[in-house]
């Protein structure tokens, strides 16, 4: 009979399957273990105090270790020391919320002192009571990825940088006109210290309200239609002052769509109040911009703007290094440069560049450091201002020095430089050599305290209007100099900072005009007597008869003119009749007629009888509407009846 039973055959089956489930098993577990141990990805496992319990063999690669030596070791011994309070602090919240894990970046520690950047997706496992037992975590080198985000927190600083160093102010709204963002100087017109403070504001909430209207028609303008450049318009900035601008603006463009406006604008205050002065210095400011640089820690330029590039003759000079395009002899002092930058200093020296054609392109440079956000060097920035042609300048200006000493002693001026506050600074006697003090009671002490009070405050003045409207100042002053009152005048303009006064003597010259001015007068009067005589003429006609023709208008100066002339030549002729023709008279009014009736009331005290000829029908009516009395003179239409009267009455007396 056999010994099998169902049950036995049973057990068996079941013993078998166990046997190759558990086999199955073994070989899953050495299929996990072999990916486990095959992976680049370290996988680890730590107890609660986070010491390492199993360790893959990828910890070779990332911590330079074999497995068996990282356990029993703290994971934290691997973390570089300026991520461990973080990575700590991370822990402690996910124990305190009670989570199972999460994610976190952070740097870790190679046996050879090199670090990487891993991200380790972590899972904590918990007892029935909530204490944390162990954590599992799998790691990722993420050295790429933190490489790109370097990179492109190197291109946002340098395009911030570069947009901050700008001399003109930039700004970027969207279509709401809402402020989205703008540069330092924008800032400092609104008077704001962070770009965070501008956005979501429009114009209306800045200093420069009364004029927003205006700017969001220009900038709705630029949306719908497209840019407007040269835009000449007022802004009030913060502390209140009003300056010009003189703007561009753009549409603001997101994968094709205008999504907002971009402006730019720069301060052209000086510009337009000087424009015909300053004209040829703004030319050449607006073509000669500064060149703008940007190099790794290699020096190997990653931004060059298109003035440096075309200071040096180069479509682009991005993918150079800096010492490719410096001078040779130049080299050590570019590395000197690069350590005083990383010293924290922003050197300012002149550097010779090479330029494309062979020739040498110096320029004065100056360098700063580029940091990321944890402080490490990650590049230079230099801003190249090309002062070749002000060499050159500077080597002429030495070469005709002489020249020009010899020439500014030529000029006949006494010349006196004064500080902006009023103190000698330097002076250039003219040719007389004579000065009101000698040269160490006024050098270095101010005009209020060496000048005549009235001279001084003369001074001071002007001194505050050229301060006020940047104009010459032109003023004449007297001085006594060796008993001696002389005549001066004056130009004061500004000398850089400081202001230049010219004076020249002008006393002979005053003294000629003063001459010449009572040589005038004289001529003046021997002409009006002159003209006295011509205006009254007397003209004897026959024995005791003498004739005055009156031509033009009679004033009360004439009037006594005629009187005057009329009696003295009656009395030099010893005349008994005297003619008054009046044909040449246009006009008699009251004034005239009673001027002639004391004429002949005057002449009849003299013994002699006034005729009065030349009566128009137009003045006969005027006098006898004035009510003129004629009863002291004698009337007749015209001279020759005039004179035929005198001489019949000379005839009868004599018979």
């Amino acid at each position: 009979m056999s010994t099998n039973t169902p049950s036995d055959s049973t057990m068996k089956a079941e013993r078998e399957h166990v046997y190759e489930r558990v086999a199955q098993l073994e070989r899953e577990l050495a299929r996990f273990r072999a990916i486990i141990e095959d992976t680049d990805l370290l996988i680890t496992e730590v107890d609660a105090n986070g010491i390492f319990t199993y360790v893959n063999p990828a910890a070779r690669s990332v911590f330079g270790y074999a497995p068996e030596e990282c356990i029993g070791r703290s994971s934290l011994e691997f973390v570089h020391p300026d991520d461990l309070e973080e990575t700590q602090r991370v822990f402690v919240e996910w124990v305190q919320r009670h989570e199972r894990g999460g994610v976190i970046e952070n740097r870790v520690i190679h046996r050879n002192g090199s670090f990487s950047h891993l991200l380790w997706s972590i899972t904590l496992h918990y007892d029935d009571q909530g204490q944390v037992q162990r954590a599992t975590s799998i790691a990722h080198d993420i050295g790429a990825l933190h490489q790109l985000r370097s990179e492109l927190r190197e291109s946002r600083t340098m395009l911030q940088l570069v947009i901050d160093n700008l001399p003109q102010a930039i700004f970027w709204k969207d279509r709401e006109l809402r402020f989205l963002g703008g540069n330092q100087r924008l800032l400092s017109d609104a008077g704001l210290t962070s770009v965070d403070d501008i956005i979501g504001k429009t114009d209306f909430d800045m200093p420069w309200k009364d004029h927003a209207a205006a700017y969001q028609a220009d900038d709705r303008d630029v949306i719908e239609h497209g840019p407007k450049l040269n835009i000449e318009e007022m802004l009030t900035r913060s502390d209140g002052s009003t300056i010009w601008l003189r703007t561009n603006k753009v549409p603001l463009r997101r994968d094709g769509e205008i999504v907002g406006v971009l402006g730019m604008y720069e301060d052209v205050t000086a510009l337009k109040r000087q424009e015909d002065e300053l004209r040829t210095f703004k030319l050449l400011v607006e073509n000669a911009p500064d060149g703008i640089a940007i190099a790794d820690t290699n020096l190997t330029l990653t931004y060059a703007n298109p003035a440096l590039a075309a200071m040096l003759g180069y479509s682009s000079l991005v993918g150079m290094t800096v010492p490719m395009i410096t001078h040779p002899d130049d080299l050590e002092k570019l590395s000197a440069i690069a350590q005083q930058v990383t010293q924290g200093g922003t050197p300012r020296e002149m550097i010779r560049y090479l330029h494309s054609n062979g020739s040498i392109v110096t320029v004065q440079a100056s360098a700063l450091a580029l940091y990321d956000g944890h402080r490490n060097l990650i590049g230079y920035a230099s801003i190249n201002r090309d002062i070749t042609e002000q060499l050159q300048a500077e080597e002429s200006l030495r070469a005709s020095e002489q020249r020009n000493r010899a020439l500014l002693n030529a000029i006949p001026d006494l010349m006196f430089l004064l500080s902006a506050d009023g103190v000698f600074l330097d002076y250039k006697a003219d040719s007389s050599g004579d000065l009101i003090l000698p040269p160490e009671a006024f050098l270095n002490r101010n005009v209020a305290d060496v000048l005549p009070p009235h001279l001084a405050e003369q001074v001071l003045t002007h001194m505050e209007a050229l301060k006020r409207t940047h104009e010459m100042q032109t003023y004449q002053y007297q001085i006594l100099i060796n008993d001696q009152v002389r005549d001066f005048e004056a130009r004061m303009v500004f000398s850089n900072d400081d202001i230049l006064v010219l004076s020249r003597d002008m006393t002979k010259q005053r003294r000629a005009e003063r001459e010449r001015q009572a040589m005038q007068e004289q001529i003046i009067q021997a002409q009006q007597a002159a003209l006295r005589e011509l205006s009254t003429p007397l003209m004897p006609i026959a024995d005791g008869v003498v004739a005055m023709p009156i031509i033009g208008a009679i004033d009360t100066m004439r009037a006594q003119q005629i009187m005057e002339a009329l009696l003295q030549g009656i009395a030099d002729h010893s005349a008994d009749i005297a003619i008054l023709d009046i044909t040449g008279v246009k006009v008699v009014d009251t004034q005239v007629a009673g001027a002639l009736i004391r004429a002949a009331q005057a002449a009849r005290m003299l013994g002699a009888r006034v005729v009065l000829t030349g009566i128009s029908p137009e003045i006969a009516q005027t006098l006898v509407h004035i009510g003129a009395e004629m009863r002291e003179m004698v009337a007749k239409p015209t001279l020759q009846q005039g004179i035929a009267y005198a001489l019949e009455q000379r005839v009868g007396h004599h018979q």
